[in-house]
């Protein structure tokens, strides 16, 4: 579904009806061992947590592409209004939503 047009503009694109509002869910968890190295890393060195900014950059790449896919599934050209939110739901986790409003040319 590559074709699947994602925009973050607020307004539909000229020519087109809205369908729905779809979006994209990915849960990751990290272990313990990541959990640890980073606990060290922060309370020491300090620095980027690259195991924790690769499950995130996993996160929102799954997550798109399950807003992709769901586009796909209503026959929509595109989503308008792109959003990604990361609510906090377990410690230790990695939740991220990105949502917006299918759309089709007419």
């Amino acid at each position: 579904m590559s074709d699947i047009i994602l925009s973050t503009r607020t307004f539909p694109p000229a020519g087109t009806q809205d369908i729905s509002i779809i979006y994209g869910v990915s849960c990751l968890s990290s272990n313990f061992f990541k959990d640890t190295k980073a606990t060290i890393r922060n309370l020491t060195v300090g620095g980027e947590l690259n195991d924790y900014a690769k499950m995130i950059e996993y996160g929102i790449n799954l997550a798109k592409e399950r807003l992709i896919s769901e586009a796909g599934k209503i026959n929509a050209d595109g989503v308008y209004g792109v959003q990604i939110a990361n609510p906090q739901v377990a410690g230790g986790a990695a939740e991220i939503i990105i949502y917006g409003t299918a759309f089709k040319f007419v």
